[in-house]
């Protein structure tokens, strides 16, 4: 089972606050795949998104789907920062995303 939570709360720009894959599915593309529908139907040229430091995987893919590195926001859980993600979208909603 696979789902994920796409909004535009985060200063009016798409944001993506949840993405779960259970241990089954994982390392099998259902993440990557989950991740690019995302990016395809996002109403906004820019995605954001975050993950702690200590969470390679997620790293991983947001890297292999050309997510770069926005900032780090300390605090919020002891000891492992959560790094913010983003991504430029050229054309919106058409399923072209830009790298």
């Amino acid at each position: 089972m696979e789902f994920a939570a796409l909004e535009y709360t985060f200063f009016e720009h798409g944001f993506i606050s949840l993405l779960y894959v259970s241990a089954a599915e994982r390392r099998t593309g259902a993440g990557e795949m989950l991740l690019q529908y995302l990016l395809s139907i996002c109403q906004t040229p820019k995605l954001f998104s975050s993950t702690n430091q200590s969470n390679r995987p997620m790293q991983a893919l947001f890297a292999k789907a050309g997510f770069l590195p926005s900032g780090m926001i300390h605090n919020l859980d002891p000891n492992d920062p959560e790094i913010v993600y983003y991504k430029a979208i050229t054309a919106r909603g058409s399923g072209v995303i830009d790298s």
